[in-house]
């Protein structure tokens, strides 16, 4: 797409001018641009972007940064200064008052129903709706958007560079600057809310900052990153969850993971903290005063850690924890930029590490003996990342010097375990433009990674003379600073810059690694809060008791209450039984009243329907004769146009055969004239090719005899001889134009010739599309075939439905064998009311039984307790009566 300048426009003076382009959402081809001091509109037509009138001129000289579409001809536009103006029909109409914020740029704007949504610098989300005039618009509320989770509390106040509405206007998506999404629900009135809105993290939160730690665990899913931002995150990573989030004064460095997925070392400025993960926190256990720590890891079984300090390795035994190192390493001369944990055989275990420094040294340290076992130096390069297994060593180096001009901006070496000592390396392998930061290699799967510079990850297959040409694997917006991989050799993960972490799989053909052994699911948890859940169990189960206690008190309750009503339901049913029998001597008189009416009816109603019958049957008997006879002449009809459409069909299966026939004559004749004619051409040029070789053959032999003459000739005649030469060149340069022509005239015969076959191709679809026209016409005739099916199909409806009004009339009489039925509706009711007396009989009867046994428990209870005769002779008289 190409955009048309304006006369007299100069060259943008600021390449990052345009900061958003947007389409009208009514006309896909109206476009407009806003930037620095720019907004117009331009139309897209034929591939190019036309300037047209309207937008705003060059006296508006703002930053415009934002713009939105609210109508389909009116447009909301945002300012650096927090300035929004109304455009109408491509032209300024005015600005809406009451700005969002005092000099803080606007980031974002978008559409709602009732309005438009604007937010920016400081994090304040403006929302507009339509004022009383319905021509402008007002603000009615503004929220500061609250993205704290976890981080520091600067965080709070990010600015908000792009959000989201779905469709019903439901939730908000919010992006800030530091790298957070939230949410917040929208469908609430605006206007008269007083509460402020909840924020909610749509997905977990991220690092608002550049990601500088990594590393993961064996035994549990779990990665940990420290950041620029002051935190430390625990991420899970088979649900790619955020688990613990914890913040610190300073920034933390280097951080290490230990096997079990209990332990953390972090690095700090100033020190070194060990700290212990307690379910979903992390907690200090022990502080290493270690300044200026650039490095530290974990032994593979986590029995050892070591911190990497200047030009030293501290190594730590991880049961103690004693403040004082195991062992120093020394060997370095400069600063340590990487070391790894390797092994002596295929299997890991904690007998090596190896290390490399900017002083082109790369020594492998046997921890048995705790002393250097060898060493390879090369002070040519600055060595910055080394990976290893048990055969060898890896290394990335940049030139030791950065006058020293090289095709090449680091270079990767293997060397051999074995053969470290001197200049002895396996292999060198350039890489012209990839700058590796850092290395992981994958023992199992044979593969080594490396973390670019410009954000990619590479992968390289062994061997690697080959896999060292394979294509990075773009991921990043920001230098990698470390790649990981999984002890399964099942993810690979890296971190960048740019405030990202990445999470690879890993997969031999196309299948996931499996895992042998299930992740742990033990967690630490200290004394105090042990006891805490002790005593809170404890205190649990003394509410559940007193619960059970005041449960057994309300059932005794209620059981006398149940008592009471039982005595007032046996009154009740015995007033309503009475009430019943004299309810009941009035249906059975109404029923027999009602008896002699349905009589009566009945009998008007079977002389109605017999001659409706009667009147029906005539009328459908005449519309099937009509119908019949409608049907007879259709037949003919289509008799006739049957035979008048195969005439007309034979007709034009003639014309296209004759016509087919003069095409494939005319077209032979020309396809011949053109083969003689490019058969003729081909003769002549071969003919002035044999010439010119023959002239050039001759030129050659006569130049040859004239140097030879010129070996004795004199001066003079030296000069002659050059001159005719001259001349010579000049007829070869005339016969190379010559043939330069005729391979002209011989393209162009060929273009004729690929006309030709274009010719023949339109013929050909001229062919094909007859063929289409005469399927279409056989088409046309199944048509009419189908449609006197049709027709044939509606005479056999007419017959059926006939049969139906026959089934008709037997549904008639059948209802009124129903009718017959329904005259003893109040004998089933009075039916249901003997059945209701009986069941009122048997509660009754349930309710006496109830009662002696009540009496029966009374009596024994009392017996229990003691009390004397004489109450027992006055209660009985009372259970008696009732």
């Amino acid at each position: 797409v190409q955009v048309t300048r304006d006369k007299g426009q100069n060259a943008p003076r600021d390449a990052l001018l345009v900061t958003h382009v947007s389409i009208n959402p009514r006309d896909p081809q109206h476009v407009v641009v806003s930037g620095n001091g720019l907004f117009r509109f331009y139309r897209y037509v034929d591939a190019l972007l036309k300037h047209v009138p309207g937008g705003l001129g060059r006296a508006h000289t703002q930053n415009f940064t934002a713009h939105s579409w609210i109508s389909d001809n009116r447009i909301i536009v945002a300012t650096e200064n927090a300035n929004l103006l109304l455009i109408e029909d491509g032209e300024l109409r005015c600005p809406l008052p009451a700005a969002p914020s005092v000099n803080h740029a606007i980031h974002a704007v978008i559409p709602t129903s009732r309005g438009f949504v604007c937010s920016g610098e400081m994090g304040i989300l403006s929302v507009f709706e339509k004022s009383d005039d319905k021509d402008l618009y007002r603000r009615v509320r503004s929220v500061t958007v609250d993205t704290k989770s976890g981080t520091d509390e600067g965080a709070k106040r990010a600015s908000v560079r792009a959000f989201c509405l779905t469709q019903a206007e439901e939730t908000l998506a919010i992006v800030t600057s530091n790298n957070q999404i939230v949410g917040l629900n929208f469908n609430i009135d605006w206007a008269k809310a007083t509460d402020a809105p909840s924020f909610r993290a749509i997905c977990q939160p991220f690092h608002s900052g550049s990601i500088v730690g990594l590393d993961t665990c064996i035994r549990k899913p779990l990665v940990v990153t420290s950041s620029t931002d002051r935190t430390v995150r625990v991420w899970n990573v088979n649900d790619d969850t955020v688990e613990i989030i914890k913040s610190f004064p300073s920034e933390p460095g280097a951080v290490a993971f230990h096997p079990s997925g209990l332990h953390l070392l972090i690095c700090f400025s100033d020190k070194v903290r060990f700290m212990n993960l307690y379910g979903d926190t992390m907690q200090e256990f022990k502080t290493f005063n270690v300044r200026s720590v650039t490095d530290v890891r974990f032994s593979v079984g986590g029995q050892y850690f070591c911190l990497v300090h200047g030009n030293v390795i501290h190594l730590y035994n991880t049961a103690t924890c004693d403040s004082a190192p195991v062992a120093q390493l020394r060997g370095h001369s400069q600063r340590i930029r990487s070391v790894q944990w390797a092994a002596t055989t295929p299997y890991p275990t904690d007998t090596r590490l190896v290390s490399c420094s900017l002083d082109g040294v790369v020594i492998d340290w046997n921890l048995r003996e705790m002393r250097k076992e060898s060493d390879h130096i090369d002070k040519r390069y600055q060595y910055h990342a080394v990976a290893s297994d048990d055969k060898n060593i890896w290394v990335v180096g940049a030139p030791a010097s950065s006058q020293a001009e090289t095709r090449w901006k680091v270079k990767l070496r293997e060397i051999e375990v074995g053969n470290m000592h001197g200049d002895a390396i396996s292999n060198d392998f350039e890489l012209p433009d990839t700058y590796i930061n850092c290395l992981a290699v994958a023992q199992q799967h044979r593969l080594l990674f490396g973390g670019c510079g410009d954000g990619s990850v590479k992968l390289m297959t062994f061997p690697l003379q080959g896999g060292i040409h394979d294509p990075p694997i773009l991921a990043h917006a920001g230098a990698v600073n470390k790649v990981c991989i999984s002890h399964d050799e099942s993810m690979l993960f890296s971190i960048g810059n740019d405030g990202s972490f990445f999470i690879f799989d890993i997969k031999e053909d196309g299948r996931a690694v499996k895992r042998d052994a299930p992740f742990a699911e033990e967690i630490l948890i200290s004394k105090s809060d042990l006891e805490e859940k002790s005593s809170t169990a404890s205190h649990l189960r003394q509410l559940l008791e007193e619960f059970k206690t005041d449960l057994e008190g309300e059932e005794k309750r209620e059981t006398h209450q149940h008592g009471t009503e039982i005595k007032e339901c046996t009154e009740n049913f015995k007033l309503a039984s009475s009430a019943n029998s004299e309810r009941f001597a009035a249906a059975w008189n109404s029923k027999v009243e009602q008896e002699r009416n349905h009589a009566q009816q009945k009998r008007e109603i079977a002389e109605k329907h017999r001659q409706a019958c009667d009147g029906l049957e005539r009328t459908k008997q005449a519309e099937l004769q009509e119908l019949d006879d409608h049907s007879s002449k259709l037949r003919q009809t289509i008799d006739e146009d049957r035979e008048r459409f195969m005439g007309l069909l034979q007709q034009c299966d003639d014309k296209y055969e004759r016509r087919l026939r003069e095409n494939e004559e005319e077209f032979q004749e020309k396809m011949r004239s053109q083969q003689q004619q490019q058969r003729q051409k081909q003769d002549s040029l071969a003919a002035v090719r044999q010439t010119q070789k023959e002239i050039r053959s001759q030129l050659e032999m006569d130049t040859d005899t004239q140097i030879e003459q010129t070996r004795t000739a004199n001066e003079e005649k030296l000069k002659s001889l050059v001159t005719s030469y001259m001349h010579m060149k000049g007829e070869k340069a005339i016969m190379i134009k010559a043939l330069a022509m005729l391979l002209k005239e011989t393209e162009h015969r060929n273009a004729e010739v690929r006309a030709l076959d274009v010719m023949k191709q339109n013929v050909t679809k001229q062919i094909f599309s007859l063929s289409e026209n005469i399927k279409q016409l056989h088409s046309d005739i199944d048509e009419r075939d189908l449609t006197i099916g049709e027709k044939e199909k509606k005479i056999y409806e007419l017959k059926r439905r006939n049969q139906d009004l026959e089934k008709h009339k037997f549904v008639l009489d059948h209802r009124i064998r129903q009718l017959k039925s329904q005259i003893e509706p109040k004998q089933m009711e009075i039916a249901k009311e003997n059945e209701k007396i009986k069941l009122k009989d048997a509660e009754l009867e349930q309710y006496q039984r109830n009662n002696l046994a009540l009496r029966t428990t009374i009596e024994e209870l009392k017996g229990k307790i003691g009390n004397p005769v004489s109450y027992t002779h006055l209660t009985l008289p009372t259970k008696r009566i009732v």
